[in-house]
């Protein structure tokens, strides 16, 4: 992935908010974080972060959207409950609700593709 300067120099930026977010070198009783210690709090960030980006992207639509077009006749869909899915990543699973739609001329639901 090439990012701009900016890019990089944002990205930086987020970097110094979650240490903040997250606090210093200090454990809990006041003595200092071992590196393993440390290491394992930014895999943890680190995989959060994946996560919440991964799935920003891939439900990159309008989820309270009343309507969607039935991919067989066009028609506008009916609104169902979301229904649950669940990713299993590199970086651990990644779940999220999936608006569902129900056709009735057609008589079939359907999940709107991503935008």
């Amino acid at each position: 992935m090439d990012l701009s300067v900016d890019e990089r120099r944002r990205l930086q930026e987020l970097v110094r908010e979650a240490k903040d977010i997250v606090g210093g070198c200090l454990a809990g009783d006041g003595r200092p974080k071992t590196f393993a210690e440390l290491e394992d709090e930014c895999i943890e960030l680190g995989d959060l972060f994946t996560a919440g980006l991964l799935l920003a992207r891939i439900t990159e639509r309008d989820l309270e959207a009343p309507s969607a077009c039935c991919p067989a006749c066009g028609r506008a869909g009916e609104r169902l409950l979301d229904e649950p899915r669940l990713l299993q990543t590199d970086r651990g699973e990644v779940g999220w609700a999936e608006p569902a739609y129900h056709c009735r001329h057609c008589r079939q639901s359907f999940f709107p593709s991503l935008g």
